[in-house]
């Protein structure tokens, strides 16, 4: 499935709009990959945008999905990042799981992983999915909910 420049457009006319409504200053680059439409937002009002924690920023993502679902076509995910912000997250992520993937397979015991996001841990899922000889799995409800990886 791939996306087309008129659906870039779109998104971009909405983030753009969305964002002139914060009275922010900002610079918005709107890229597609297979499935995947990236919106990269560079402003002086990083703080703001981003938030404690991230918490702004995924508010913000959740929001522009909502205005822009009827533009997407069906299956595409919208990401939305503030001055490298959430790809900084995604590193940090990979090094946490990675670490804590290789203390799992050198001492076979389970490890528990801090706190994350919805988001957060479906990256930590995606990154034990492709390690073999080791399982992740969530358990708890809300704010308390953890993830924890194993040996198979």
């Amino acid at each position: 499935m791939s996306i087309s420049v008129g659906t870039i457009k779109k998104v971009k006319e909405k983030t753009d709009k969305v964002l002139s409504l914060l009275s922010v200053d900002y610079k918005i680059n709107v890229s597609a990959e297979e499935g995947k439409i990236r919106v990269a937002i560079d402003s002086t009002d990083k703080a703001l945008l981003i938030g404690y924690r991230g918490e702004n920023l995924f508010s913000l993502r959740y929001m522009l999905a909502l205005v822009c679902r009827t533009d997407l076509p069906e299956g595409t995910s919208l990401t939305v990042d503030v001055g490298g912000y959430l790809k900084d997250k995604e590193k940090r992520i990979e090094g946490m799981v990675d670490a804590a993937v290789r203390k799992v397979k050198e001492t076979g015991m389970e490890e528990m992983l801090p706190q994350m996001n919805p988001y957060e841990r479906l990256l930590a899922h995606q990154r034990v999915s492709g390690v073999r000889g080791v399982t992740s799995y969530s358990e708890g409800v809300g704010t308390e909910r953890r993830i924890f990886i194993a040996k198979k």
